[in-house]
């Protein structure tokens, strides 16, 4: 009797988070994309420096730091020297070699370290690259994308936001179909995702002095979440822009009296983030910005298809294989 009965709900549990589209870890795999050879991103506020067996060892600690990029020396007889240092080795007075050899190991990461994990990915720029033979560059989004105004959230991802008000449903049409990123409406079911994005709206607001242009100023933004009976199984399953229920994960920041769930929202419920780090439930017509998440790059089933997303653009070097 006990076992049927024990049989009986975890099937039915099955079912519900089933039909919850629970995200799982081959939802959304994550790979570092080869971006750049011959070059390293500054390491400056690197959430670590490791020396490693391999790029996978090095890929899984950026995974689990949340690192966006890193630099990885893949070693070997041609890449154990940094080729551009020596050609200009000839120039370096003694000064400037007795300068250098005073700098610790944190200040020299290129010289010890072999894994890099970095915080945000480089930009269109590139400005904080550096020539150097024995490293590589990798992102998980891969070569950068040709939007100028977004901006990377450290450990969290990349984002814009629209400060041009839009309903919900076109704000959602604007993330999914433009033509300058792959994305939707961002994400915010977690703790670091919420206060980070938060803090970033403050920030914004902070950058445009309230008496010059007060209407840029962004109090409620759309994010990527919304209830909606037709799909919904019971009014509390807001889903995100993959359909995932708000029910897979632990995270909640509802303001005061939110979720709203009148006979005005009896369709829809959209959620708005305020820079307090509140969600709030609003009539999905109501013209808001809105914040778009940049996806990272897509990976390729092909195991020996070469990565699509190194760079051989301005500035790159050409000639990195053959060092």
């Amino acid at each position: 009797m006990w076992s049927f009965l024990f049989l009986t709900i975890h099937i039915f549990v099955g079912i519900t988070m089933g039909s919850l589209n629970c995200p799982t870890e081959n939802s959304h795999p994550l790979k570092f994309h080869l971006v750049r050879q011959c070059q390293r991103a500054s390491a400056h506020d690197a959430l670590a420096l490791e020396n490693v067996s391999s790029l996978e060892e090095c890929a899984n600690l950026a995974q689990e730091l949340r690192g966006l990029a890193i630099n990885y020396a893949p070693g070997g007889p041609k890449r154990t020297i940094n080729i551009f240092e020596a050609r200009v080795s000839t120039n370096v007075t003694e000064k400037q070699k007795h300068i250098r050899s005073r700098l610790t190991v944190f200040e020299q990461p290129g010289e010890f370290f072999n894994c890099h994990v970095l915080q945000c990915p480089q930009n269109t720029s590139f400005s904080g690259m550096v020539n150097d033979s024995r490293f590589d560059y990798y992102s998980l989004y891969g070569r950068p994308t040709v939007l100028q105004n977004y901006s990377c959230v450290p450990e969290v991802g990349l984002f814009v936001v629209y400060t041009q008000p839009s309903g919900y449903l076109n704000a959602s049409l604007k993330c999914t179909n433009s033509s300058e990123f792959t994305g939707s409406l961002a994400h915010i079911a977690s703790e670091s995702r919420t206060s980070s994005l938060a803090q970033w709206l403050l920030d914004f607001n902070k950058k445009t002095p309230s008496s010059v242009q007060p209407e840029t100023n962004v109090f409620l933004a759309y994010v990527g979440l919304a209830y909606n009976r037709s799909t919904s199984l019971n009014p509390l399953d807001f889903r995100n822009s993959q359909q995932e229920s708000l029910n897979c994960f632990l995270y909640r920041a509802w303001a005061v009296n939110h979720p709203r769930l009148g006979s005005e929202l009896t369709n829809a419920s959209c959620v708005a983030l305020t820079p307090q780090g509140t969600w709030q439930t609003l009539n999905c017509d109501r013209e808001l910005p809105f914040i778009c998440e940049i996806h990272t790059a897509k990976t390729s089933n092909e195991l020996d298809q070469p990565d699509s997303q190194l760079d051989i653009g301005k500035n790159a070097v050409l000639e990195c294989d053959n060092y």
